[in-house]
Order: C-alpha cells, then sequence, then structure tokens
C-alpha cells in the first residue's frame, strides 16, 4: 500500500498552463513533482514507470491518445488520473489500457486561480478508493469543493455548462462580426448586462481555438442540446414574427417558473 510520504507525482503535459498549476499546487503539499512536456529530457513514458501518481494533462484532444501510450507503464499500485474537460471516454480508456488505480477528475476553473480554495473540482471514480480518498482529502483540506459523480453525469452537465454557453456566446460573436457592428459604437450603448455579454465573447475569443472545437465534436451529449437550443430559437423568433405576446410571456413564465423551482 502507497504511504502518503512516499508520493511522487508526475505530470505528463507538466509545462501547459494547468500542468505547471498542479505542478505548483502538490508542491506546495509536499510532493515531488516531476514533468514531461514537448521538449522535455523526461519522457511520459519515463514518468508512468517511475512515478505512482501519473497525471495526464494535455490539450483534450490528445487525452486517450496519451493515455493509450503511456496506460500500460503505470505501476499497479499508482494513480493514473487525467484534467479532460470530458470524462467518459478518457475514464474508461484509463480503465481499458491500465491495471492501476484510476480518476478522473475536471478542476471547473482555469489556471489564474491562485490556490483551491472556494473552487470546484469534479472527481469520477474509476478505481482505487484509497486514492480517490487521499486527493479528496487533499482538496477539501485546501478549500476545495468536490463533486464525486459518474463519467456520464458530469458529460451531460458539461454539454450546457460548456457546451451551450460557449455555443451561444461564440454564435453572438459571429453574428456582431457577420453584421459589421461596429464594437466601440456598441459599447458606447451597452447596459451593464450586455457589456459583461461582451466581456464574456471576448474572454472566450482570446482562449485556445482548438479546445473549443474538441468539447463539442467529442462530446455526443452536446448534440441534444444544440438541436434543442435550435428548436427554442426558430420557436421564439416565430412568436415575435406573429406579435404573438401571449404566447411570449406563456414561454417567459414557463422559463421563469424553472428557474425559481430551483432556488426554494
Amino acid at each position: 500500500m502507497i504511504e502518503d510520504k512516499d508520493i511522487h507525482v508526475g505530470i505528463i503535459g507538466g509545462l501547459g498552463k494547468m500542468g505547471r498549476w498542479f505542478h505548483r499546487f502538490f508542491g506546495e503539499h509536499g510532493y515531488p513533482v516531476s514533468v514531461a512536456d514537448l521538449g522535455t529530457e523526461t519522457t511520459p513514458e519515463d514518468l508512468a514507470k517511475t512515478c505512482n501518481l501519473v497525471l495526464v494533462a494535455v490539450p483534450l484532444q490528445h487525452t486517450v491518445e496519451v493515455v493509450r501510450a503511456i496506460g500500460p507503464l503505470v505501476q499497479n499500485d499508482a494513480l493514473l488520473m487525467d484534467i479532460a474537460s470530458l470524462k467518459s471516454e478518457v475514464v474508461s480508456t484509463m480503465l481499458e489500457v491500465s491495471a492501476a488505480s484510476v480518476l478522473g477528475t475536471h478542476p471547473l476553473f482555469g489556471p489564474g486561480e491562485p490556490n483551491v480554495t472556494g473552487q470546484t473540482v469534479v472527481m469520477c471514480p474509476g478505481r482505487g478508493q484509497w486514492w480517490q480518498e487521499w486527493l479528496q482529502g487533499v482538496l477539501v483540506e485546501g478549500g476545495a469543493r468536490v463533486e464525486v459523480v459518474t463519467p456520464e453525469v458530469h458529460d451531460y452537465y458539461m454539454a450546457v455548462v460548456q457546451g451551450l454557453t460557449h455555443f451561444s456566446t461564440l454564435a453572438l460573436g459571429l453574428t456582431i462580426d457577420s453584421l459589421g457592428v461596429d464594437l466601440k459604437n456598441l459599447k458606447r450603448f451597452a447596459t451593464p448586462a450586455f457589456h459583461r455579454r461582451l466581456m464574456e465573447i471576448t474572454h472566450l475569443l482570446s482562449q485556445d481555438a482548438d479546445l473549443y472545437a474538441a468539447m463539442p465534436m467529442l462530446n455526443s451529449t452536446y448534440g441534444v442540446f444544440y438541436r434543442e437550443f435550435e428548436r427554442i430559437i426558430l420557436d421564439l423568433k416565430g412568436v415575435i414574427a406573429q406579435k404573438d405576446i401571449d404566447e411570449f410571456i406563456r414561454l417567459f413564465d414557463r422559463a421563469r417558473s424553472h428557474f425559481r423551482s430551483s432556488e426554494s
């Protein structure tokens, strides 16, 4: 059985933004950390063979590929974990290719956060109770809120939290661009609410486009939400075209009732 004092963390993708964040996080908790990334002398295979906590922190679209390459090399009493924003395929692949303990995680925050205090981390257990309890203890001790769910439940809610949100934000940005709306003038007339939306668009467009392309294309759950979103838009468009105030109010009240019920 691994003991706390013997844990040696290896981060594959350790020079990326979240890789560096976890390097600092584990280091501040007293655990030695080794990293492998493009250009490092140490390879992912080296870490898989020598570290007893192997964290895959590569871009989402490469996570399964890396897991398949290094999973069989991870020691049986070690932990193989990831931080990808989708869980179902990654967790099932880790379980398939490795005999080690397996834990899927998704930190619901970015590398700009100084620590985990007040942040949410999703954990999707695969195999290995000791490792799950150990990591959950470290996170909770640091002030994090830990949500333990299945990979399928995680991906379902991410279809809204990430997929639908990013989809609607990008669509709004593309519409503004397509119509050639002058951004300087738009900001002059922005309400506080719309100013926040402009900030959301700007933030989204400052991120890695490959990641935001990978999330909807690798999660089949997203399609259900996109189709329903499209249907709702067409319904609203029809209501407005017909100047049907009563139907508009009915739809408005239906949504309001749903959101109010969640507050009680």
